[in-house]
């Protein structure tokens, strides 16, 4: 099962139960009582999603580590791929 199958499987169970109460199917009182928190929990729902992803791709962002290491070997190698190319005859521009 892929990780899209499963999301479309949550969303149609919550979306069934929701329009199963929103649409009076399901009668209780509490249910009545709390109708319109009930009719804007999708849009809750939305915002406390994007809150949690901006969250979370935030602090990932501020707590990426430097690769100095990496970061010389690929200049070496792309050091030696430009010298490559030069010797086969391609003029690069620096």
């Amino acid at each position: 099962m892929t990780k899209l199958f499963e999301w479309l499987m949550a969303a149609a169970c919550f979306f069934s139960v929701y329009f199963a109460i929103v649409l009076r199917q399901v009668k209780h009182e509490v249910l009545d009582q709390y109708m319109l928190e009930i009719q804007l929990s999708p849009i809750f729902l939305v915002l406390i999603f994007g809150v949690f992803s901006a969250t979370v791709v935030l602090y990932r962002t501020f707590t990426f580590n430097n690769c100095e290491e990496a970061a010389k070997e690929l200049m070496e190698q792309i050091k030696e791929a430009k010298a490559d190319l030069r010797r086969k005859g391609l003029v690069l521009s620096d």
